[in-house]
């Protein structure tokens, strides 16, 4: 009696446990099968400050919120901007005045959120040039390299016709990956970029360099922006708000253990030198917040700075149409505010 009442509670186990193993395997082929797939080009070829999308993908971030994340290497952000725009890709990390600028002359994107909010872009020289302003540059004739589709570049004539040396330096178009072994070789005497990206791989490369900001021309434009089409505004606004407050929990998660974010940079892109790219992701840490954005939660754009940017864009030249400020920018979908 007791053998057949144990074999038959030894059933029952069975069949619960079979119920639950079950349950279980449904749960996690529904969550599968719940994942949206998603994709973000870059700005630029990978660098350490690339690393905090790849570590979120890897950490399981965006998964946890039904997103499955393909990141795609970019080649410049007027080349991001225009695969975003004609939907080749959803999502994109962008210069926010090259973005400006492409709309301007009609592209449908938009800036849902802000990534680097304070300006990175700069001229980057030997030291040894001892120029200490972009007056000394126009002096110099300088031979500058650039990338045309690259974010610094987008600026670069405002830059030159703010600080009246337009016309008095040599541009030389060129691969964003040439642009440090241009310097390097001597065949350029500067080149335009993000300093916090070029200067410690100048660096590391034996050429002790040194930088003048845009800013210090009059030329101070927010950095990186998240960037999506007018088209996904419109269609998935769910999508778009969960994107952003993606990004802020990329950010914190990056600052909290850039040990572990370089790894999986360094998973993707094994030739770079670790202890560059560990300076570079910990020296972009610096742009994310200004004294305007104090308060505010990651990725909300003070619309002063903007419309100011805006302005000065019109006024040197790199925006010729001139929009209200609403079609460039927007912080509705930044969680927090």
């Amino acid at each position: 009696m007791y053998r057949s009442g144990a074999i038959r509670l030894d059933q029952e186990m069975q069949v619960i446990v079979k119920f639950i193993v079950g349950l279980c395997l449904a749960l996690v082929m529904s969550l599968a099968q719940a994942q949206e797939k998603v994709s973000l080009r870059l700005d630029y070829v990978n660098s350490g400050y690339h690393a905090i999308w790849y570590y979120a993908v890897d950490k399981g971030i965006f998964k946890a919120d039904g997103i499955d994340l393909e990141v795609l290497e970019g080649r410049g952000s007027a080349v991001t901007a225009q695969t975003v725009a004609n939907n080749s890709v959803m999502f994109g990390t962008a210069d926010t005045g090259t973005v400006m600028g492409l709309i301007s002359q009609g592209l449908p994107v938009k800036i849902i959120g802000g990534y680097l909010v304070r300006s990175p872009n700069a001229l980057i020289f030997p030291k040894s040039k001892n120029w200490t302003s972009f007056a000394d540059v126009g002096k110099a004739n300088a031979r500058i390299g650039y990338n045309a589709g690259g974010a610094s570049a987008q600026l670069l004539p405002a830059v030159l016709k703010a600080a009246n040396i337009e016309g008095r330096v040599r541009l030389i178009n060129m691969d964003p990956n040439a642009k440090p072994a241009s310097l390097l070789e001597g065949k350029v005497d500067a080149i335009e970029s993000f300093d916090f990206l070029q200067i410690p791989l100048l660096e590391a490369m034996g050429m002790p360099s040194a930088a003048l900001p845009y800013a210090t021309a009059g030329v101070n434009v927010p950095g990186l922006s998240l960037i999506t089409s007018t088209d996904m505004i419109e269609k998935n606004p769910a999508l778009v708000r969960k994107m952003v407050g993606l990004m802020q929990k990329t950010i914190e998660a990056a600052r909290k253990d850039p040990e572990g974010a370089i790894d999986s940079l360094m998973k993707r892109t094994p030739t770079l030198k670790r202890d560059v790219v560990m300076q570079v992701l910990k020296l972009s840490f610096n742009l994310l917040e200004t004294d305007a954005t104090k308060g505010k939660p990651l990725g909300w754009l003070p619309p002063e700075t903007m419309s100011k940017s805006l302005d000065m864009l019109v006024q040197y030249g790199g925006i010729k149409n001139k929009l209200p400020i609403e079609r460039y920018f927007t912080n509705e979908f930044v969680p927090g505010v």
